[in-house]
């Protein structure tokens, strides 16, 4: 049991009144939909969700077949709950860590533990999701990922001492090991994290998720954490005044290089972001990542979206910002080499 994160892992609806009972089978549904939609989803290959690394460095993502014995409906898929621990207490919350998991798989639940600062579980959609967070986060280190929330007070004198050292801290290395729990259980009244926000959340119908179906799976490009991000998605005339704004506004680090990739269509924008080292990008994924970006004659903002680069440098001539001319005609560059667009990312 882990006090104040839900703990024992119990049978789903069990004692529960009708109504809940609905709730829990309408999100077992869901939820076994993502997970064998491999099985049963054609994909289009026009299909044109783009959640690729910025280059053609990586191999694609392959969606998880799962036959049809392990088609649980109780959100009980065979190893797919990790741990996550050496997060920043005071600034990470479900969110943040979606943002950045997500990039590896579908992510089903997550829950932080009361009696554990700094440690969290992920329940993602499959055990093929859950080695490849493993493989390519930890070890890692993450910078601030924003600013302490205001409202947060800490109680007691050795609460504030602790809060001091916390806040004083400006790298977090992330620790990944594999749950010996089938699932997380539901957390029906979930602590407040210190910006108030609940400390388990379901993701099961998050349409950010980026492995639904083969179709989307296939252009992803699983690439270990770097300093170049590969953000799509952003509004077709965006600036590069506007993007780093978004990073601003978000408190994090914003980038020192923007390169906005020449247009394929109207319909949205992508490019590159270098920042000064791979512990500021990965904090900037965690926070920036679905970024609400307004766009004038929209009805609705554009959801930028951000993922590691294969791309290894973004070369700055004279510190003007420029970008190198074999980076300036759409390509990236691939280990010093200069690449052609990936069409993986088109938007």
């Amino acid at each position: 049991p882990y006090p104040g994160g839900g703990g024992a892992v119990a049978a789903p609806g069990a004692g529960a009144p009708a109504d809940q009972h609905h709730q829990q089978a309408q999100a077992a549904r869901a939820y076994d939909e993502m997970c064998v939609a491999v099985a049963s989803y054609g994909g289009g290959a026009g299909d044109t969700f783009g959640g690729g690394g910025g280059g053609g460095g990586g191999k694609p993502a392959a969606a998880a077949t799962v036959p049809p014995e392990l088609r649980l409906t109780n959100f009980q898929q065979p190893g797919a709950v990790l741990m996550v621990y050496g997060l920043d207490p005071l600034r990470t919350n479900a969110d943040k860590l979606f943002n950045l998991m997500c990039l590896y798989g579908n992510v089903a639940r997550i829950k932080f533990l009361k009696s554990k600062e700094g440690t969290a579980m992920v329940q993602m959609g499959d055990s093929v999701a859950v080695e490849r967070c493993v493989q390519n986060l930890n070890n890692v280190s993450v910078g601030l990922t924003g600013a302490i929330p205001a409202t947060y007070k800490p109680s007691g004198d050795a609460a504030a001492e602790q809060f001091r050292q916390q806040a004083e801290m400006t790298e977090h290395k992330l620790q990944l090991a594999f749950s010996k729990q089938p699932y997380l259980s539901e957390v029906t009244n979930p602590y407040p994290l210190p910006d108030k926000s609940p400390s388990y959340k379901l993701y099961v119908t998050n349409k950010n998720n980026r492995f639904l179906n083969p179709a989307m799976a296939s252009k992803n490009r699983i690439q270990p954490p770097s300093k170049i991000l590969h953000f799509f998605n952003t509004p077709p005339h965006v600036t590069e005044a506007e993007l780093i704004q978004v990073f601003k506004d978000y408190d994090v680090i914003a980038p020192k290089a923007v390169k906005l990739f020449p247009m394929k269509s109207e319909r949205s924008s992508s490019g590159l972001l270098e920042f000064e080292n791979t512990m500021e990008a990965v904090a900037a994924v965690m926070a920036c990542n679905h970024a609400a970006i307004e766009s004038p004659g929209t009805k609705f903002p554009f959801i930028m979206k951000l993922c590691f680069s294969s791309s290894r440098s973004m070369t700055i001539r004279n510190g003007d910002n420029s970008i190198d001319s074999s980076v300036a005609s759409g390509g990236t560059l691939t280990s010093g080499l200069a690449t052609a667009p990936d069409a993986k990312h088109d938007d």
